[in-house]
């Protein structure tokens, strides 16, 4: 009962989405002639009934990739959506050295993201999940480039601790990374139909891969002892895409930065790399009081550090009113063609001056569409660890994470 349960599910599925394909003014081309899409319909339910999945038309994929990322409540810059790249990656692991391929996959694709630092767009995507429940690829990282976070004898952390779980796996995992600091980017590791891949130390055998931005400030020699510095390509490795009802478990994806990501979340807050105190002593700031607003100040200039460094270096950064505004347009865009706007306000709106940009004085339907989006999922680092990951934990509560 629970096999035909599945089935009609993802038939309904697959119905939504070829529905919302044959409506699209260019993807519903391929769909356009009369019984077109009943017939693909039936062709799709006899796959189900007969296989207990289907397999996407490569049109059906690029339309299906793109249409998910427009379906991303919480992406503020889906309205790029039409120009991403979809890379057929589904039978990669398939080759003899599957593990090389797969490597050599996605150093293409972070070396094309980069794209010189003008950040292309690009998702790749492997095998789907089958209809067993198992995946024939998956990688244990969350991003392709992430600093590792190093608990030291005296229980202070060094890097990144958002990366403490992974970096402790690595090293158990036999991993002796060339350098221990603040910035020492993680080696990768897959798992390929169950089984782990040996540990693959990515950057340290080929650094230039990092693309690294140092960061210094416009008006201030002395920020640069900082020694800050961030990636240019954030490329999510953990997060799972649906495709009208099929699971794409490792599609690994990119965009490029809002400044405010690297500026005002990732090396400001306090459970990351806290390192507004060292800014505002830079600086001078009174930081005896917070009434003297001296977090708000060097926030400030550790975000037009970030917006100058990346500009000098050439590499493409979003600004918060920039994107908050291309956001509004496509906001009425969306309107003008009857879709309903669907976001979440709490991710729209950036982590400073958010009264600023169009979108804080906007409200949202936060309905997660189901057939077609990007979804977070338990991760495989979890897996025989009594310490779940935060996915896991909120999964079946939350209607961003897969059941």
């Amino acid at each position: 009962m629970s096999n035909t349960i599945e089935q009609n599910e993802l038939q309904l599925e697959a119905s939504l989405f070829l529905e919302a394909m044959a409506a699209d003014s260019r993807a519903g081309k391929s769909l356009r002639k009369p019984g077109d899409l009943q017939r693909r319909l039936i062709e799709i339910a006899a796959e189900i009934q007969s296989t207990g999945t289907y397999v996407h038309s490569k049109s059906e994929l690029q339309f299906g990739a793109r249409l998910a990322w427009r379906n991303s409540n919480r992406c503020i810059g889906r309205h790029f959506w039409r120009s991403l790249e979809v890379r057929d990656c589904r039978s990669v692991h398939d080759q003899d050295n599957a593990v090389d391929a797969v490597q050599q996959t996605l150093t293409d694709h972070l070396d094309d993201a980069f794209n010189g630092g003008r950040i292309r767009s690009i998702v790749s995507v492997f095998a789907p999940r089958k209809p067993d429940g198992t995946d024939p690829v998956r990688m244990k990282n969350h991003q392709l480039t992430r600093y590792a976070g190093f608990r030291l004898q005296n229980g202070e952390l060094l890097g990144d601790p958002d990366s403490e779980q992974m970096t402790a796996a690595c090293l158990d995992a036999g991993w002796h990374p060339t350098r221990r600091d603040a910035f020492t980017p993680l080696p990768w590791q897959f798992v390929l139909d169950g089984s782990t891949s040996p540990l693959i130390d990515v950057f340290a055998t080929h650094p230039d891969r990092l693309h690294e931005v140092l960061l210094s400030h416009p008006d201030s020699d002395g920020f640069s002892s900082l020694k800050l510095r961030w990636y240019a390509v954030p490329l999510l490795a953990d997060m799972a895409m649906k495709i009208g009802g099929i699971v794409y478990p490792f599609a690994p994806f990119n965009g490029f930065y809002m400044g405010t990501e690297i500026g005002a979340r990732n090396l400001a807050d306090q459970h990351r790399y806290n390192v507004l105190p060292d800014v505002a002593n830079i600086f001078g700031l009174d930081v005896t009081n917070n009434r003297t607003l001296w977090r708000d100040r060097a926030l400030v200039e550790l975000n037009r550090a970030v917006i100058h460094s990346f500009d000098a270096a050439g590499v493409v950064l979003g600004d918060h009113h920039q994107l908050g505004a291309q956001f509004e347009a496509f906001c009425q865009s969306e309107s003008n063609l009857g879709r309903e706007m669907t976001g979440d306000w709490s991710w729209l709106n950036a982590p400073m001056a958010a009264s600023q940009t169009p979108q804080f004085h906007r409200e949202f339907n936060n309905d997660v569409v189901g057939h077609t989006n990007f979804f977070y999922q338990k991760s495989p680092l979890s897996e025989g660890n009594s310490e779940k990951s935060t996915a896991s934990k909120t999964a079946g509560s939350c209607p961003f994470h897969l059941p």
